[in-house]
């Protein structure tokens, strides 16, 4: 293989790792850590633990709608106070 081709495939896997984490976002990451922790501990794939990540998932979510909201409307206001209020109203 000369150097040419050695650069070009180079190029290319940095490309490629680039433009999946540009597309995909930190799923695939999140993906690979799911499955070492379902290889290193059997019950963290049960349902009462999943349900449970979601439970406690579920207040950053909230406030992640909050701030979504907040941005589209124009308001570029990221202070937490504001958007866990705005959060807890939209909630409701």
């Amino acid at each position: 293989m000369n150097s040419t081709a050695t650069l070009t495939a180079k190029t290319f896997d940095k490309t490629f790792w680039a433009n999946l984490m540009q597309t995909a976002g930190i799923l695939p990451v999140l993906i690979v850590i799911a499955i070492i922790f379902a290889i290193i501990a059997p019950n963290f794939l049960t349902e009462n633990n999943l349900l449970n990540i979601v439970r406690q998932a579920s207040i950053n979510i909230v406030l992640a709608t909050g701030m979504t909201v907040v941005i589209l409307t124009g308001g570029i206001d990221l202070s937490v106070g504001s958007v866990l209020a705005v959060s807890a109203v939209t909630a409701m």
